[in-house]
Order: structure tokens, then sequence, then C-alpha cells
């Protein structure tokens, strides 16, 4: 919206939203939301105060006609358009395993500023004792959500598929320091998957399996203890935090190549289908290679918006040149226990890796993804961020490490 304004374009621009109310940074939902620093006003959106512009909140589309460029909305109306561009993300994974109602109420995931405030109730953030709270995932939110859980005093158990479950987002090296600080900080089963659930004398009853034997998780553990076979985990909550896929759903029957998410050019423009752009975590950008990359973390989903916006506004006659081949790299931070990551590329996605700073038995290295000919492709920090940050250009030109 403010791409396009800033463009010159002075015409119609509606938005469409699931959520209701103004945009907001929701990278802050499992960071300063969940912890209650602040209110979801403290983190809208500079966008929202784009003149002109049509809200059409809490009222999602639900389907698609690309040729007659028509939009039908949840509510009843239609929509026409010159230019579309969807960006409408992810949506958490949901368990569809075998549970009842009371207990599908306590297992709850954590996406939208509703969720944060939800699971802090839930979890005894809001004023009454820290409760009982299983993280079930690896990723980059069940990272974050255990890490603001206890630190606020619950009780938290992390069980991930996978004994290193980050090394496919941040590589082995990292990988393997995550899964030492789940270790450290709170108690972790790993190789475990939520089987089922019950709501049982005040509890909620997981039962966790790991190739179909359950996990001994029941009784009074220490944080970092072993786990054996045979009983089931009694907790308050659950978090489900299981990934996300893109939100594509809504444009079954409308042709777009939406499997998996929406295939688009290096400019955003959805192929065949002039006049369509998508954008974030709902697209698939052709890299170099010739294969689709999901569309990354917050940062470079605004930064694509604004690329398809670009595309958008030439495609239309309305600027004289084309942008160029979107060519930003993917970089978003997060948090591990109070020690802050710097991700930069794509590290899960490098053949082999070398440590460039520091030393991965402590808090503070860096990390730099290889690709087969050695050249830098991704980094990540730990701690300090300025020696991944420091990666950046060499990164951008396919250079080779620093020797240490």
């Amino acid at each position: 919206m403010g791409t396009l304004r800033a463009q010159g374009y002075d015409g119609a621009i509606t938005v469409v939203t699931a959520e209701p109310g103004t945009p907001y940074n929701r990278t802050t939902v499992s960071k300063g939301l969940l912890k209650g620093q602040f209110g979801v006003d403290a983190v809208v959106l500079p966008e929202a105060a784009t003149p002109g512009v049509v809200w059409r909140e809490n009222d999602p589309a639900i389907s698609l006609d690309p040729a007659g460029r028509r939009l039908n909305l949840a509510g009843g109306v239609e929509l026409g358009w010159d230019a579309l561009i969807i960006a409408t993300g992810a949506a958490p994974r949901t368990w569809a395993g075998p549970a009842g109602p009371a207990a599908r109420e306590r297992i709850v995931t954590v996406h939208t500023a509703p969720d944060a405030h939800r699971l802090r109730a839930l979890a005894g953030l809001t004023g009454s004792p820290a409760r009982r709270v299983a993280v079930l995932g690896g990723g980059i939110i069940a990272l974050e959500v255990a890490g603001v859980l206890h630190a606020a005093g619950a009780e938290v158990t992390v069980a991930s598929r996978t004994p290193t479950s980050m090394t496919r987002h941040l590589g082995p090296t990292v990988g393997t320091w995550v899964a030492g600080q789940h270790d450290r900080h709170v108690r972790h089963v790993t190789g475990a998957s939520l089987a089922r659930a019950a709501w049982t004398d005040g509890d909620l009853r997981l039962e966790l399996t790991d190739d179909g034997q359950v996990l001994d998780v029941g009784q009074s553990l220490d944080v970092g203890q072993s786990l054996d076979v045979g009983q089931v985990l009694d907790v308050d909550v659950a978090v489900l935090a299981y990934g996300t896929e893109p939100a594509t759903a809504w444009l079954a029957g409308s042709g777009l190549p939406a499997t998996g998410g929406i295939t688009v050019d290096d400019r955003f423009r959805v192929h065949h289908t002039p006049g369509v752009y998508a954008a974030g975590d709902v697209a698939r950008v052709l890299g170099p290679d010739g294969l689709p990359r999901s569309g990354g973390h917050w940062a470079l989903a605004v930064e694509q918006g604004r690329h398809a916006a670009r595309t958008a506004l030439f495609d239309l006659g309305m600027t004289p040149a084309e942008p160029d081949p979107f060519d930003a790299l993917p970089t978003f931070t997060s948090d591990a226990y109070g020690t802050r990551l710097t991700v930069i590329g794509h590290p899960g996605g490098a053949a082999t890796e070398t440590v460039v700073d520091g030393d991965p038995a402590t808090d503070a290295f860096t990390v730099a993804g290889l690709d087969p000919a050695g050249a830098v492709v991704s980094a990540v920090g730990v701690g300090p961020a300025l020696p991944a940050l420091r990666l950046r250009e060499t990164i951008r030109t396919g250079g080779q490490p620093a020797s240490r």
C-alpha cells in the first residue's frame, strides 16, 4: 500500500484481511506480545495509515476467478481488480489425532495476537501461578515460546520429533547448540510426536509416541532428564508448533498453481496468470537454480510485497521501468532462552559449514554455510550479531570465508 502511493498510484486500493483490526508486526506474537511487554496497538504497521485505502477486515477471500478477475469474500461481497497481490501468508499446521472437545480447547497455536493472549491466560502468565506447558515441535516458534514461558516461571516440556530439529533451518552446528539449550533450561523429549490427548481430572493428558511406543514423561522430572517408555504427559496446556503451511486452500478451483504455495517468478508474477502476483509465505519464488523457494521470514516477506507492488504498477503501465529481479537475502532474528540468533540466507540448504567466529561450546559463535564449491551462502550468529552481519556481502558475491 505504502509502496503503491509512494510510486504515485492514486487509484483505489482495497485490502482484504481474515483478522479484525489493523495489521501488526507478527514477529512480536511469540516474543513481546506473549511476554505481555506491550499490546498489539504498539506494533501496528505504519502501512495501516496509508491514505485512501478501503479495509475489509475479518472478511477473508474464499474463491478466485483469475480469468474473470473476480474475488469472492466470505461475507458475500465480490470484488473486481486490475491487479491482485496475494499475501495470505501461512497457517499453523493442525493436529487431527483423537481428542475430545475439552482437550482440544487446551491445545493451542501461536500465530496471531489473540493466540498470544489466550496462551498467556492458559499458561498462568496473567496473574495466576504459572502452569505446566507442553511445547510440541522443534522449530523457531517452539524455541521462542518455550523461552518466554520458561522465563515466566512455567514448567515447560519441549517435545520434538528429532534430536536436533533445528538442523533443517539453522544447520547441524547451531541445531546441536539449540538442542543443548532445551536440555539446559526445560524438560526436553526428542523423537516424540503427539498421538492422542484427553482432558482427565483437570489435566490435559498427552500421549507422545515414537514409532508406536509411548514415551514415559508422566513423573516429576528434572531439567534435562532422560525419558523412558510407558506413560503419558500431564499438563495444563499444550502449544502445537508443528510449523506452517501456505494459506492456499481458498484457491481450490481457481486454476492457480498453488500446491505447496504459489509459484512466482523473480518479480512475483504468478505464472500464466496476468494481473496476479503473490508474495510472502504464500509464495514460492524460483531461484537461480530454477527451484522454488519459500517466501521466508517477516522482513523478507515485507520486501517481497513491496517488490510485487512495483511489478504490478509497471505491468499496468503506470511506471516506466520494470523492477530488477528480486535478490534480497532472507534475514531474521530469534531468541533462544535469552541468547540472540541472527540468521542470514538459507543455512539448512548449505552443503557444509564452518565456524568463523567464537566457539560452539559457548553461547557466542558464528557459523557460515557453504555451497559445494566452498562459497558462503548463509550465516548464523549465536550471541553477537556483528560477525554474521559482516558476511552479508560475502554471501551476495559468493565469496569464500576468511580464514580464522
